[in-house]
């Protein structure tokens, strides 16, 4: 029997006109629904439209009859408006989609309101009066973070009307702006003003230190940008004081750091040198830091205190215990008398020793065992959670019960029960002994760290028995050391009453229901694109088919 030989191929125009117009119709569609998702043209959309306009060609040009008919025919105008009326729900269910998704819009549906904003925030928020960028720099091992993050940000920029927006850049793609910024590990946020231009401010960035709550963290560093550059303190470096440019583990240049870094300008002066030429504390000067000054104050320094302190000024005076002739703050010396008699508070020529079961190293390391936390000098210093550390402290006492009637005072710190002030200062420098003696040294539990304020004129005053818990190579010893300091500053400056936040019950950690924006994406590309396209396109074959019946 021979072989059945087969048919011949045969191509007919209606063939390749049907093929040109599935091709044309869904290039067009791609095209379409391309350049609504990017939100611009751009050549891999503009290439797509052409296949599209040369299929629709290339079907009027094989078959123009039926091309006509498209158009023209009754039955088939039905077809072709179901078609488009598919094509423009396709197109506006795309549009819906991109604006909300690219809208900073929030709706709370929480029964503890957790994505709303406090009402802290909102005070704050009201206070920005040009545009401020929050920038962010995550890697893509990051993302989930990232987009934990931006659940907050976008409150934010919704709050301010686009006044404040985020950018959010791999610090990998862009090594060199990751450097500018100042980016040295991962997930790192940053505050900044914007030019004209819509630029970044460089001379405005600011890290956000991250805390265990994002609304906290991101309001305090907008709060500071706000003021950034409006408050200046100053260091005195006239009497042999640890120096804020001082990188080594006795200088203090990370407590400087760590102001700068807030939006306080700090400066340096010297008091001995203003005195010297019949001068003044600069008028800009919000606080006075004295870091374990060496030698005692002269009359003449003393005076320009006086001035200074009479228009409201603040001093942050940090005493060592000195072994030596003269020492700064001497019990017997002219300012020790000077802040006793006009705020109640003074030095004690005393070494606070802690019984070895109370202390860490030695005895003469003391971990401040009470704290007084009805100012907010001492709100978040706690011997469990905030531990206070000092080294070879001085013993300080205040007048509770006959200051001078303008002013307030208090105590912040306490030693424990088993301490006491050691008053041989001569033995415990020459042979580092020490042992309690009734009669002559200071009875237990003393005081570490004090504050004074004239409620007249509004000068305020902390003193503190110690320097070396703000030195480099202590502040980050204990944590109670750096929140001593920055609450110690923040009330002496205002900023206290300038960035006055509440922290909330809620601390960083996902949604229920977490979704990152790479998976929202394909949701919405596979709901709103490609099911009704798949449906589109198989309604157009089965169109065409019955139309060639």
């Amino acid at each position: 029997m021979a072989a059945k030989q087969r048919q011949p191929l045969v191509i007919r125009r209606g063939h390749i006109a049907t093929l040109a117009s599935y091709i044309g119709a869904a290039g067009l569609i791609a095209a379409i629904v391309g350049l609504l998702w990017q939100g611009g043209f751009t050549p891999y959309i503009g290439a797509v439209f052409v296949v599209g306009f040369l299929g629709i060609a290339l079907w009027g040009i094989m078959t123009p009859t039926e091309f006509r008919a498209f158009i023209t025919g009754r039955s088939i105008r039905h077809s072709s408006i179901s078609v488009f009326s598919t094509l423009l729900l396709i197109g506006i269910v795309v549009l819906v989609f991109l604006f909300l998704q690219r809208r900073a819009l929030t709706l709370d549906l929480t029964s503890a309101q957790r994505f709303t904003l406090s009402s802290e925030s909102i005070t704050v928020l009201n206070r920005v009066s040009e545009p401020i960028r929050i920038t962010g720099f995550y890697t893509p091992d990051y993302l989930t973070l990232r987009e934990v993050d931006d659940e907050f940000f976008r409150l934010y920029e919704a709050q301010t009307e686009g006044m404040i927006t985020r950018q959010y850049i791999n610090p990998n793609e862009q090594p060199a702006l990751a450097t500018r910024f100042g980016v040295n590990a991962d997930a790192q946020v940053f505050v900044s003003y914007l030019n004209a231009d819509g630029s970044v401010d460089f001379n405005t960035v600011a890290r956000v230190p991250r805390g265990d709550n994002q609304e906290r963290d991101i309001t305090q560093a907008i709060a500071r940008l706000l003021i950034s550059g409006t408050i200046t303190v100053y260091f005195d470096i006239g009497n042999g004081e640890r120096h804020p440019l001082d990188t080594t583990q006795e200088g203090i240049s990370g407590i400087d750091a760590g102001m700068n870094e807030s939006g306080i300008i700090t400066r340096e002066l010297s008091l001995i040198q203003i005195a010297n030429e019949g001068g003044d504390i600069p008028a800009d000067a919000r606080a006075l830091l004295f870091v374990r000054p060496v030698l005692d104050l002269t009359q003449p320094e003393i005076i320009v205190l006086e001035r200074y302190l009479a228009r409201g000024g603040a001093l942050f005076i940090m005493s060592d215990v000195l072994f030596s002739d003269n020492p700064f703050l001497q019990e017997s010396g002219a300012f020790n008398t000077y802040l006793w008699e006009r705020f109640g508070i003074r030095a004690r020529d005393a070494v606070v020793v802690e019984s070895p079961s109370a202390s860490t190293d030695t005895p003469l390391d003391v971990i401040a065992a009470y704290t007084f936390t009805d100012t907010s000098i001492g709100a978040r210093l706690d011997p469990a959670q905030n531990p206070l550390l000092f080294r070879v402290a001085r013993a300080l006492e205040v007048n509770l019960t006959s200051a001078p009637p303008t002013i307030a005072n208090g105590q912040i710190t306490l030693s424990s029960e088993v301490s006491y002030g050691e008053t041989d200062l001569t033995t415990l420098g020459d042979t580092n002994t020490y042992s309690y003696d009734s009669a002559t040294d200071l009875p237990p539990q003393l005081t570490t760290v004090v504050w004074a304020w004239d409620q007249a004129t509004q000068a305020k005053i902390l003193l503190v028995g110690d320097s070396n818990f703000v030195s480099n190579g202590a502040v980050l010893t204990a944590s109670g050391n750096g929140v001593l300091f920055t609450d110690g500053i923040a009330w002496l400056t205002g900023i206290d009453e300038e960035i006055n936040f509440t922290p909330q019950a809620y601390s960083s950690g996902l949604p229920l229901i977490f979704i990152d924006a790479a998976t929202l994406n394909l949701i919405g590309f596979l709901t709103i694109i490609l099911l009704p396209g798949v449906v589109l396109v198989f309604g157009l074959a089965v169109w065409a088919r019955r139309v060639r019946r």
